[in-house]
């Protein structure tokens, strides 16, 4: 199949949504005529233009409320059609797209239908043009395309052909179950768009709310397959309309459409099982919060073991997790110091087959980064997350050499005193980021996806995404809000953009834990919590005093128990302890209380500067 991508999925003006998609891959693109109203190009130089970059011009979109007018529009009909026409074939486009009519006074009447169909197809091929009809969920009497194939085969003409539109088709509340019974060869066009599983207007949703394939829910991998086995091999191409993604680049549009088609075509198979955890997190610290940070490992038990053996850089351990904090100058983690602050610049990976992963990660237009590794020091690979940070990967045969190789060990590691690896951490990230994100990590990272919720922050809603490796190795929360002050919002105004807001550990013993940690260093959980966590769950009232005490939080499924203890925050980045005793979640109905605690810290720090400032 042609993988194409139509103009209206980019914001910008046209000639940069052609650029990027040749850029990206694409061989061919769709152009809206409003598009080139926007231009400001003259028609012919656009065409040539797209020639020039090696992109095709598949269509033309769209005319529209053509078939079944009424008598008295008949003719205004033609004249337009026409028009269109010519300036389908003035911009090198092989096809006329034509949307089922949506009008209140179109015709009931099938036949009449057609015949337009064939005269528009006449008209076409005298400019040696292809018409692509297409059912839209709003048309009048078309709206699915089992209809719309009926009179494209009645109109019969050979440049007649259906446009298979998946996001009408389900905003039609149709199936396609009749896919199989169509002639592939009077397929022209496949639009292709997912879309949430959430209830809603249709017009609102197919308006505003397509995705990506794989940001959504649709099971869009097995319709590609299914599309293939049938011998199907023309254009397919992208049409997204969604407000929040018009707040990303033409460039980055263009990269996730990529990536969404290599993951349709290849990309859970070879994704599966490559992940086995996280080697370590990377902090960036160089101004007064890095005492904080290291006051805060300290404080939890970890130890600086190791420094490395040229660079400003220390390497803390307790148990089985890592944490390298890094302190070089002009390094990359400095440069992401200086636009978001003290926080996460890096997370390292262990994956089966480097080598093959390697491999993958080209493939989902992945550019490696250099680290600049010095003289007898390994080069570890490395690519630029869409938030800036690097992401490191490390063969899960040798996943301890980076320490002995680059660091000098400077101390004992402290007794593991019951802690774990990383459990999962989250990320925030802006309102058009959300989408792109989830397809960043399905298809570089090959993660699957969770069940969306809606969390409830003091200040507005916090939408949230669980993302996990195919084994649950490794797990993560995405989280976006439009609320101007929840805490998800704060972080984005503190970080200077997207970025990784929490990291948690596991522990055997969260109470142990906890009786070490110096109570400074420990987010206060409201007291009315405990009063009614004992309507939720029927505990022994000795163990939520217990958790009182200790500001722990206490959620269980089916699978068993857990706990969560939240450290406070520096630049808006906080650590988690967590013990997991079979429980497969995140603790997402805890996170409203949660959020509520962090707000009454900051809004108490406020109003403490602005006392300061009075004064």
């Amino acid at each position: 199949m042609k993988w194409a991508i139509s103009s209206l999925s980019f914001p910008d003006v046209l000639q940069k949504k052609i650029e990027a998609a040749a850029a990206a891959g694409f061989v061919g693109v769709e152009i809206f005529h409003e598009d080139l109203i926007m231009s400001g190009v003259p028609i012919a130089d656009m065409a040539r233009f797209a020639r020039e970059l090696g992109v095709e011009i598949v269509s033309l979109q769209s005319l529209r409320d053509y078939e079944g007018a009424p008598p008295a529009q008949r003719d205004w009909n033609r004249r337009r059609a026409a028009r269109m026409l010519d300036l389908a074939a003035a911009i090198g486009a092989g096809m006329l797209i034509v949307c089922s009519n949506t009008r209140a006074d179109a015709i009931d009447d099938a036949g009449q239908a057609a015949a337009d169909l064939a005269e528009l197809a006449d008209m076409a091929a005298t400019r040696g043009l292809k018409i692509g009809y297409e059912a839209l969920s709003t048309g009048r009497h078309v709206r699915r395309f089992d209809q719309a194939a009926a009179l494209v085969a009645r109109a019969g003409r050979p440049n007649l052909g259906l446009v298979l539109s998946v996001a009408h088709t389900v905003f039609a509340g149709a199936g396609f179950d009749e896919l199989e019974r169509l002639d592939p060869v009077r397929i022209f066009l496949v639009h292709l768009a997912d879309v949430p599983d959430i209830r809603m207007d249709p017009q609102l949703l197919s308006g505003n709310f397509r995705l990506f394939p794989g940001q959504g829910d649709l099971p869009l991998a097995d319709l590609y397959r299914r599309l293939a086995a049938m011998g199907y091999q023309g254009p397919i191409s992208l049409e997204i309309f969604n407000e929040q993604m018009r707040g990303l680049s033409p460039a980055e549009i263009a990269t996730d459409g990529m990536r969404a088609f290599h993951l349709l075509a290849d990309g859970r198979a070879a994704a599966r099982g490559a992940l086995r955890g996280v080697a370590f997190v990377e902090i960036a610290a160089f101004d007064a919060d890095r005492d904080r940070i290291v006051a805060l490992l300290k404080a939890l038990g970890f130890a600086q073991t190791h420094r490395h053996r040229s660079k400003h850089v220390g390497l803390w351990r307790r148990g089985g997790a890592t944490v390298i904090l890094n302190e070089q100058t002009g390094s990359l983690a400095h440069s992401y110091f200086l636009l978001h602050g003290t926080s996460v610049c890096a997370i390292a990976y262990v994956v089966d087959d480097l080598a093959g992963w390697l491999e993958r990660l080209k493939t989902f237009r992945s550019g490696a980064i250099s680290v600049a590794a010095e003289p007898g020091e390994l080069d570890i690979p490395a690519i630029r997350a869409f938030d800036g940070s690097q992401l490191f990967f490390l063969d899960s045969a040798a996943k301890e050499r980076y320490r002995e190789v680059d660091f000098v060990e400077v101390a004992a590691a402290p007794p593991a005193g019951g802690m774990g690896a990383v459990d999962h951490f989250s990320q925030a990230v802006g309102q058009a980021e959300f989408y792109m994100a989830q397809l960043f990590y399905r298809a570089v990272l090959g993660f699957e996806k969770g069940r969306q919720v809606g969390l409830l922050d003091p200040h507005g809603a916090v939408q949230s995404r669980v993302m996990r490796s195919a084994d649950g190795a490794v797990r993560m929360a995405i989280n976006a809000s439009s609320a101007a002050n929840s805490t998800t919002q704060r972080f984005l105004g503190e970080a200077m953009g997207a970025g990784y807001q929490h990291i948690a550990f596991a522990c055997d013993d969260v109470f142990a834990v906890a009786g070490r940690l110096d109570r400074a260093f420990v987010l206060r959980i409201p007291p009315t919590y405990y009063d009614i966590l004992a309507l939720r769950f029927d505990l022994d009232p000795a163990l939520i005093e217990r958790m009182r005490a200790c500001d722990v939080l206490y959620d269980e499924d089916a699978g068993g128990r857990y706990f969560q203890l939240y450290t406070t925050d520096v630049n808006g980045l906080f650590l988690e302890i967590v013990q997991r005793d079979g429980y497969d979640g995140f603790g997402a109905v805890n996170a409203p209380v949660r959020m509520a605690a962090q707000t009454r810290d900051d809004e108490e720090a406020q109003t403490l500067i602005a006392t300061f400032d009075a004064d």
